[in-house]
């Protein structure tokens, strides 16, 4: 009964210390011990790696940046050599030429436009236009009409839309059978020198 109550009631520490056996508690600490340098462990090589990766990133980028001068003074070299040759020279006239001449280009290909609904802004009633040319700003025009009347209403359509003619024209041409649609036409052959409006005077 006493050993009972030493065991139940006085004997606590004794009962806990019978229960923990030496080799449990020393597996315990073992591996508590084991997990510590497990996590200091870790924590060293992952330090480690982001130390070294941040090293390695900073030397790619100072190889990067030293080869970028490094290509940079080569081109200043470059080029200050070109600039010395005499075909180098050429070359950069003949590439300021065509760029001036695809200025005058597009400047030319808005006028021949602009141009043009100007022209087909006048109906040529009684009159068949078979060629127009656009020569030093003048358009020259040869065609048909069937009378004197017609052409010189039609002339003085263009005259209005700003096409003026020029003083010295081609003489009134006879008239001559042709055949248009099918069917025998007499009309008069012409040829005509206009000279552009204003608006499309060279600057």
């Amino acid at each position: 009964m006493g050993c009972a109550r030493w065991f139940i009631v006085g004997g606590g520490q004794a009962m806990s210390d019978f229960n923990l056996l030496p080799w449990r508690e020393q597996l315990r600490h073992s591996r508590i011990r084991s997990w510590q340098w497990g996590c200091v462990l870790s924590s060293v090589a992952t330090v480690s790696m982001v130390y070294g990766l941040d090293r390695a990133w900073d030397g790619w980028l100072a190889e990067q940046h030293a080869q970028q001068q490094q290509a940079e003074q080569t081109m200043a070299l470059w080029q200050g050599e070109l600039k010395s040759d005499a075909e180098w020279q050429a070359r950069t006239r003949l590439a300021q030429q065509v760029q001036h001449d695809w200025v005058q280009l597009r400047q030319q290909q808005t006028r021949a436009w602009q141009v043009m609904q100007q022209w087909l802004s006048v109906p040529p009633r009684g009159v068949q236009i078979e060629r127009v040319m656009w020569r030093d700003q003048q358009c020259q025009v040869s065609g048909w009409a069937l009378s004197a009347g017609h052409w010189q209403n039609w002339q003085t359509a263009l005259a209005v839309a700003g096409f003026s003619p020029q003083a010295e024209q081609s003489p009134w041409a006879e008239a001559q059978w042709r055949q248009a649609d099918e069917l025998s036409v007499k009309q008069h052959p012409f040829q005509l020198t206009l000279t552009l409006p204003a608006l499309w005077a060279k600057p």
